[in-house]
């Protein structure tokens, strides 16, 4: 999918300022972005690059599986809240597949959809789902879900109207989209070492034009919220004291990560002590993270919007 150069991907005018570490804000809608998003193809190539055939996903530990659980049932009783008229389910951007196996197991008759070809392979032999490996639009299921979920998707792609006019496409009338994404105007984002400064990021929401791209592509906003993660203070710290993004004065690929973006090998001891370090750096600023979450800064937009009834996807 081509990109019109030199202009923002929500409100296509063509007039930016400098922002930190290389990023660009549009002085029209205040959407942050990568410059790297009008390159040819770019979505497709940072996937390839990051989480193509060479990318092998490791076994999860329990810190990771416990973190995910948590989520999954976070994301699952927001659904719960909806008014949904099947439990027809697409879930895009899979990653491990936990929450399409947690969504199986309350009921839903779930789909996943990826770029990753390794990952879609896993995936559909581990947790036994149906899996489309491919872009969105190439995925013939008009009308079909009750609920698409995309969490940490959009910010990956390149003109994030015409990727939610697709998911647009794919709901059943009176169907919902779940959408979460990083939240740029979260108070970590204020540390060069924020975990989601990452190369393969190309857009930056806030609530607000969160809240527009998903109008933009035809749905009715349901809710729109922040939250704050377990990790978000003590990574975003941590990663600003060893010099992340720091040298180059760009969103560079940490040192210490291989060459498909996972992190290299710890001694169990190690890994133990740091996710336990975060656990309780997580709890200890229980209130601070509740606070900011109810203020809109968490570093968590979640967006609920709806396809209503009688509306097309023309």
């Amino acid at each position: 999918m081509e990109n019109r150069v030199n202009r923002c991907p929500l409100c296509e005018e063509s007039d930016f300022r400098q922002d930190r570490l290389g990023l660009l804000i549009c002085n029209s809608c205040s959407l942050v972005l990568s410059p790297a998003i009008w390159q040819s193809q770019v979505n497709e190539r940072m996937e390839e690059e990051w989480f193509g055939e060479s990318y092998e996903q490791r076994k999860s530990s329990f810190w990771v599986r416990w973190f995910e659980a948590w989520n999954n049932r976070k994301t699952l009783s927001r659904l719960a809240a909806q008014a949904l008229s099947g439990k027809r389910l697409l879930e895009i951007g899979v990653g491990s597949g936990s929450f399409l196996g947690a969504a199986k197991n309350c009921g839903y008759e779930v789909m996943g959809c990826d770029l990753s070809a390794p990952i879609c392979r896993q995936v559909q032999q581990q947790i036994g789902v149906p899996m489309h490996c491919g872009l969105l639009e190439s995925l013939e299921a008009e009308g079909r879900f009750d609920a698409v979920v995309m969490n940490h998707v959009l910010e990956h792609v390149q003109r994030p109207v015409e990727f939610m006019q697709n998911v647009f496409r794919l709901l059943a009338p009176g169907g919902i989209v779940h959408v979460a994404v990083p939240n740029i105007g979260c108070w970590e984002a204020r540390f060069y070492g924020w975990t989601s400064y990452e190369p393969y990021h190309l857009t930056y929401f806030d609530r607000q034009t969160l809240t527009r791209t998903a109008e933009s592509a035809g749905f009715s906003l349901d809710t729109i919220i922040t939250k704050d993660s377990f990790s978000g203070w003590f990574l975003a710290l941590l990663r600003t004291v060893l010099g992340v993004n720091r040298a180059q004065g760009a969103i560079t690929r940490p040192a210490s990560l291989s060459t498909n973006g996972r992190a290299g090998h710890r001694s169990i001891l190690v890994e133990q002590g740091y996710r336990l370090a975060m656990v309780l750096a997580g709890g200890g600023l229980w209130p601070l993270r509740w606070l900011q979450g109810q203020l809109g800064y968490g570093d968590e937009a979640i967006c609920i919007a709806r396809k209503r009834a009688g509306v097309s996807g023309e």
